[in-house]
């Protein structure tokens, strides 16, 4: 069981794409700039005495600034954690709109993968969990690192306290729960467990 909040982040080479336009734009736009200097914004600042400061603003510039920002909102606009609750996926961190998607472990149904070829050589990809209430995808983990091992993680979170949660209900069911939790006679006592050790057994046939 997990004991404190995991945080997953996207990774930046999820973004492999977008990075290397960004470095295209950055070292094409001073080229850009000196083949076509009527994109280059100039005028007066201001003036002290007999100095003046002059203002001049390649507009190709504006390019790999735009796209190196672009990939930063992607990077950051989401977030996942992960605790002994469930998960929490929080999309839109540095947009105008936020969404926070909250699913239990005991309410997830199926936890998928999804990666490309290219995704495959970085080790990058995403995750898809639905739940079983309504069968959709509930959260997407977008662009995390090594999603395999992440899935494998999940998996063994969500069924251990699946686990924990049936062997609970089936206690409640028998009526043993308020004997262990109560200061009953021994014998009481010792047939609770009994019971409880038969339940544990029952768990374990049903997962193998």
């Amino acid at each position: 069981m997990i004991q404190k909040r995991v945080v997953i982040t996207k990774v930046w080479r999820s973004e492999l794409s977008r990075l290397v336009v960004f470095f295209i734009l950055l070292v094409s736009s001073p080229i850009l700039s000196r083949y076509f200097p009527g994109s280059i914004i100039r005028g007066e600042l201001f003036s002290i005495g007999e100095a003046t400061w002059i203002l001049s603003l390649p507009l190709f510039w504006l390019l790999p600034a735009m796209a190196f920002i672009n990939v930063t909102i992607r990077i950051y606009n989401v977030r996942y954690q992960v605790d002994s609750q469930g998960i929490e996926a929080w999309d839109g961190i540095l947009s105008l709109r936020q969404t926070i998607t909250k699913v239990r472990h005991e309410d997830i149904r199926s936890i998928e993968t999804d990666q490309s070829l290219f995704e495959r050589v970085l080790d990058t990809g995403d995750i898809y969990i639905s739940t079983a209430a309504t069968g959709d995808v509930e959260i997407t983990f977008k662009g995390v690192a090594s999603p395999k091992k992440l899935q494998n993680w999940l998996q063994i979170e969500r069924d251990d306290v699946q686990k924990k949660s049936r062997r609970q209900l089936m206690l409640e069911e028998t009526g043993i729960l308020g004997e262990q939790k109560g200061e009953g006679k021994s014998e009481g006592n010792s047939s609770a467990r009994s019971v409880a050790h038969s339940i544990d057994d029952q768990i374990v046939n049903e997962k193998i």
